[in-house]
């Protein structure tokens, strides 16, 4: 979709972002889970809020991941997301975790 009020590089940008998120979930390298912490891993560095929102949830699911990559994370803990419906049929995702340092526990 054209917009009038993004450069075409900016999209370029934003979707090359959008697949090294991908990418890093993917392999498995940037958890994201729906608890407040990981078997084996210990909780360094409290980030924060790391949130966004689309009309797709692959965009809004990878730019919630990137948000938290830009902020120094590499991991997100208490993982949410909300739809909203709307009378014409299209729908709003929102996705939204805690976005923290972690490292491995030592046994």
């Amino acid at each position: 979709m054209l917009s009038l009020l993004k450069k075409p590089e900016q999209d370029t940008k934003m979707a090359n972002q959008i697949q090294s998120a991908k990418d890093l979930f993917t392999s498995g390298q940037f958890p994201v889970v729906t608890t407040k912490d990981m078997p084996g891993k210990t909780v360094k560095r409290i980030i924060g809020l790391a949130a966004f929102r689309g009309y797709d949830m692959e965009q809004a699911f990878y730019g919630m991941i990137n948000r938290a990559l830009s902020n120094g994370a590499n991991a997100i803990i208490g993982y949410c997301e909300n739809v909203a419906f709307h009378p014409d049929g299209s729908k709003y995702i929102s996705c939204y975790g805690t976005a923290i340092r972690q490292t491995e526990t030592k046994a």
